[in-house]
């Protein structure tokens, strides 16, 4: 790394560029590639054991950069994303890394091609990073795993970054990585996010193609993107969509007029409730029409559990393996979570099918009278390892995933403990950029709060 790139003012200027920042400069010539990965490969080294957000980093990274470099300074034009270090959650394939999903007996286990959604960031001309921390097999919501060790949140270092996509979003948060994927099944790319201050984008279902993922519920998972902001999401959203998928990544509508339902009725603490109507006030501001909601007739507790139950049966069907083998070493928390699933008469598991595509259908309903949805993310800040985890955490989520809907947490400020508050934008399906729109818009009004990048 150059000494230029290793000071203090270089560094802040690197990583506060962001995507479209960052990838402007490096095409212009005012940073070389080599400087921006360089940089982010440094802070990784500096910090990354302190926060545990990577399991492994990439040796090639810096080659690919100075090829980047070589390429331009020879006057060929660089992708939309030239340079822009990413990193890549451990269930999705990355060629030289490992893919273990979080889980132990898997380690060292490296995959033949990457997964679809890393290979068009390569098109695009982004670096790979590494691979970062989840939840074991992406079961669960603390990303506390019991084999390769505690993600930590940045903004609080003895508290849960959020699961099971934590690795990634406290990677995003502290600057180790301009963006990265994540995979979302019932809130674990959104809900990292609002816990950790960031952006986190769950798109349409199927507009991300999802091979080289490394499944835990087919029915549920989608890939998603997290990064320091709505629109830098947005420009990742748009290197990896399938233009085949029904989805618009460009912005084809004014956000003026558009009818924002603020869902109402929900139990969460004062100050989340007060970056709603925050959020509100901003769309307000935005020319957007605003009206109380109260999603009659769904409710979210129910959806997320239905939702549980099938990533449990799905899930003992991908790794039955794992389950059948006592000396498979999964944590007793994952095997009993598992074989609950595949002990489920097939009956339950259609009412629970049932449920979400009656959620489904209710939800399309409402999209009728209203544009897009505001709710918060969690019901709740991040917490503490020490304290349970709440049973709660994705019953402001799951139903986005039931319905197949684009879904976005932002961040809307800090809490007097300083801790991120974030709020969500849940759109009809096929209206992922409306909700990217809207999101640009509450930041433009609101303030970007950046996260807080560690010694920078």
């Amino acid at each position: 790394m150059s000494e230029d790139c290793a000071g203090r003012p270089r560094a802040h200027a690197i990583v506060g560029a962001g995507v479209l920042g960052l990838a402007a400069a490096v095409r212009a010539g005012r940073v070389s590639a080599r400087d921006a990965v360089d940089c982010y490969l440094g802070r990784i080294a500096r910090h990354g054991s302190e926060l545990g957000a990577f399991l492994a980093v990439s040796d090639a990274a810096a080659r690919a950069a100075a090829s980047l470099d070589r390429r331009l300074s020879q006057g060929s034009p660089l992708g939309a994303l030239a340079g822009v270090p990413f990193a890549v959650k451990d269930n999705l394939d990355v060629v030289g890394l490992p893919t273990s999903a979080g889980i132990g007996v898997l380690r060292g286990t490296v995959p033949e091609r990457d997964a679809l959604a890393v290979l068009r960031l390569r098109g695009a001309d982004a670096v790979p990073l590494g691979k970062t921390n989840m939840d074991e097999a992406a079961f669960g919501a603390t990303n506390d795993n019991p084999h390769f060790g505690r993600c930590r949140n940045p903004h609080r270092l003895e508290f849960t970054p959020g699961g099971s996509s934590g690795g990634s979003a406290a990677a995003v948060a502290a600057g180790l990585a301009a963006a990265a994927l994540g995979s979302d099944t019932l809130g674990s790319v959104r809900i990292p996010a609002s816990y950790c201050g960031c952006a986190g984008f769950k798109p349409t279902r199927g507009s991300i193609p999802t091979a080289g993922l490394m499944s835990l519920s087919a029915s549920l998972d989608e890939i998603g993107v997290l990064a320091r902001s709505v629109g830098d999401c947005a420009a990742v959203f748009e290197a990896i969509r399938d233009a085949g998928s029904g989805t618009v990544g460009s912005r084809t509508r004014a956000l003026e007029r558009a009818r924002v339902g603020v869902v109402t009725g929900l139990d969460v603490a004062p100050e989340i409730a007060a970056a709603i109507a925050r959020t509100a006030a901003a769309l307000g501001a935005s020319a957007c029409i605003l009206a109380d909601c109260d999603l009659a007739g769904i409710d979210l507790a129910r959806v997320r559990r239905a939702g549980l139950l099938i990533a449990e049966a799905e899930g003992a069907r991908v790794h039955a393996r794992l389950l059948s083998d006592p000396a498979s070493g999964i944590s007793q928390s994952l095997r009993e979570a598992l074989a609950y699933g595949a002990a489920q008469a097939p009956e339950r598991i259609a009412q629970a099918r049932a449920l979400l595509h009656e959620a489904r259908r209710g939800l399309d309903a409402l999209f009728a009278s209203v544009d897009l949805l505001l709710l918060p993310t969690t019901p709740q800040t991040a917490f503490a390892f020490a304290s349970p985890a709440p049973s709660n955490q994705a019953d402001f989520t799951a139903f986005a995933n039931a319905g197949g809907m684009p879904a976005l947490s932002l961040a809307a400020g800090l809490s007097s403990e300083g801790l991120p508050l974030g709020v969500q934008l849940v759109a009809a399906r096929g209206a992922d950029a409306l909700v990217l729109e809207a999101g640009r818009a509450c930041e433009d009004v609101l303030g970007f709060f950046p996260p807080p990048m560690i010694a920078v």
